[in-house]
């Protein structure tokens, strides 16, 4: 029998890990009909259906559960030692982090990071979504949460207690007695810890009431509370930055620590790299060094 090509295996392998064809389309920069025209024909050649097509869309057959987890440790292996092959001739760290992070704290200090190691360059990603390391050559990422992160290394960078944060302005609306407008609560609609939250462990009750100003993401939030849009609750490393530059002020001494914080996260492969560690080691004195 004629061995199934490699382009038919991955589509099967996309999208049996994807569960979609226009999802694994779009992870392999073809159509979906091009995805349906491989699968087909790696069906055909192998004598067996790899999945039951039907309401709830593509779900693996019993031929298929067989397969699929050998053809994705099959896949990882070779993007990892692909990556490995090529990063041994190369001086560049690829990080992935969310862009709030890298505009407030990561690319002000990357000035260090060039001074320390004049020969590391450092590539960046910015994106809220969780990457797949070996698939995306992606080094090392930088994430927001507890650490919880399956089949993948992590290493605390900093707790982040949440602190309210405002615009000056707007602090002193909050500490006026006699005024009477309700400061709008800034919310980031993608923050694993919100006002409700917040009250919920012991929180002024006073703000329960005030408006809300929700935003899609971090970076956009932390804008809106420096133009002046209302109350925000930030991760210290963010608005580390904009507090000591007066930007930004606490307008209540409280946090509440959530658990939450910065992590280093990547690939067991990836984490011993010399251009990682030299990073790792780099960013975990950067923070200690912004410590009061």
């Amino acid at each position: 029998m004629t061995q199934p090509s490699l382009n038919a295996l991955q589509a099967a392998e996309a999208v049996g890990r994807l569960g979609s064809l226009s999802r694994a389309a779009e992870a392999l920069g073809v159509t979906p009909s091009a995805i349906s025209h491989r699968l087909r024909g790696l069906e055909a050649q192998l004598g067996v259906a790899l999945f039951d097509r039907g309401e709830r869309g593509l779900v693996p057959t019993a031929a298929g559960r067989r397969l699929l987890p050998a053809l994705g440790d099959a896949f990882q292996r070779i993007a990892a030692a692909v990556a490995e092959t090529t990063a041994q001739d190369r001086s560049t760290v690829t990080v992935t982090c969310g862009l709030a992070f890298a505009a407030k704290w990561l690319v002000p200090r990357l000035v260090g990071l060039a001074a320390q190691h004049p020969d590391l360059e450092v590539r960046l990603v910015t994106t809220s979504r969780l990457v797949e390391f070996d698939r995306e050559d992606v080094d090392l990422g930088i994430r927001f949460g507890r650490g919880r992160w399956p089949g993948l290394r992590a290493e605390p960078v900093a707790p982040q207690p949440l602190v309210p944060v405002c615009a000056p302005a707007i602090a002193a609306d909050l500490l006026d007695p006699f005024h009477t407008a309700r400061v709008p609560l800034i919310e980031d609609e993608q923050s694993l810890f919100g006002w409700d939250d917040w009250f919920a462990a012991g929180g002024p009750a006073a703000l329960a009431d005030h408006p809300r100003r929700r935003f899609p993401d971090a970076s956009l939030a932390v804008e809106a509370a420096l133009a002046g849009h209302g109350l925000w609750l930030g991760w210290p490393l963010v608005v580390e930055d904009a507090l000591q530059a007066g930007r930004l002020v606490r307008p209540f001494p409280g946090t509440i620590d959530a658990g939450l914080g910065f992590w280093l996260v990547s690939t067991p492969t990836r984490w011993r790299r010399p251009q990682v560690v030299r990073f790792r080691r780099w960013i975990a004195g950067s923070v200690e060094a912004s410590r009061p």
